[in-house]
């Protein structure tokens, strides 16, 4: 390492919980690569703050942090929370299921110092299909007032809010969700579902979001199976292929059943009734 890449100094942020069974293999891969890693922990009930204390306690360049707020979870301003907590030049997002290959490790501060990028968009790669590739933007640099969405859209689907050209470093991430893979643990979807038909407004009939489902569902499985060639995956990737194209449809199916206006309840007729009484 040269003296300009001594120079980049790197944050690496995460919002967990109940996260017992990663956390520490985790930690332990990245405490002698980043200089600060920032990790908020959003209400845990299992071990997993025990373990980053454990961490914290040896490792001076961990810090532990609690997030609350009130209301429905929201994704956007948890990892703003973390980002605004983050202190060193440049920011890298990673979550407890994904690990850094040894070329990301080491070339990445020589990719910062020659390419001077403000977002980095990184090369992922799926542990269990070898063939689910995408390049999300993991790496900013801090104090560019860069933050992911915190409306109602940025409540399930994190998204960084920034008129900043992207840059792409091919430095690849290891996404091993293993046993809470989506091919292996399918009644993920429920949990992100619920929080998408909250958000997504009733536009249409039951019938025009019904067949917006539809073609969703062949757009989202084309889209998988076929252009990011799952096809190469055998059953697994048919089987992931299929299962992010239903909830692509279920989450219109579902939206198309909201009633188009709420019915009035009791206590709203006894408001009424006595206001009219009133007048």
């Amino acid at each position: 390492m040269n003296t300009d890449e001594k120079k980049i100094t790197l944050s690496v942020y995460n919002i967990v919980k109940n996260e017992e069974k990663q956390i520490a293999g985790y930690l332990s891969d990245l405490v002698d690569f980043a200089d600060e890693i920032v990790v908020v922990d959003t209400g845990s009930s299992d071990k997993t703050l025990e373990i980053v204390d454990s961490f914290v306690k040896k490792y001076n360049n961990i810090k532990l942090y609690h997030y609350q707020a009130p209301g429905a979870f929201h994704y956007g301003q948890a990892w703003n929370f973390a980002i605004r907590n983050s202190t060193r030049g440049y920011l890298v997002l990673l979550a407890t299921d994904e690990r850094l290959a040894e070329d990301f490790k080491n070339n990445v501060r020589k990719f910062l110092v020659e390419k001077n990028p403000d977002v980095v968009k990184i090369k992922r790669v799926d542990e269990s299909l070898p063939h689910l590739i995408d390049y999300p933007e993991r790496i900013i640099r801090n104090n560019l007032g860069i933050y992911y969405r915190s409306d109602e859209g940025g409540r399930v689907h994190e998204q960084l809010v920034h008129d900043r050209k992207a840059d792409v470093f091919e430095g690849i991430i290891w996404h091993q969700q293993r046993w809470n893979h989506y091919i292996y643990r399918p009644q993920r979807i429920l949990f992100q579902l619920e929080l998408q038909i909250e958000r997504v407004p009733k536009t249409k009939s039951f019938l025009g979001h019904f067949l917006r489902g539809i073609w969703y569902f062949g757009y989202r499985f084309r889209k998988l199976y076929f252009r990011g060639k799952l096809y190469k995956d055998g059953k697994l990737g048919f089987k992931y292929a299929y299962m992010r194209a239903l909830d692509a449809f279920l989450v219109e199916f579902f939206v198309g059943l909201k009633p188009n206006k709420y019915p009035e309840f009791w206590e709203q007729k006894q408001s009424r009734t006595a206001d009219d009484k009133n007048v």
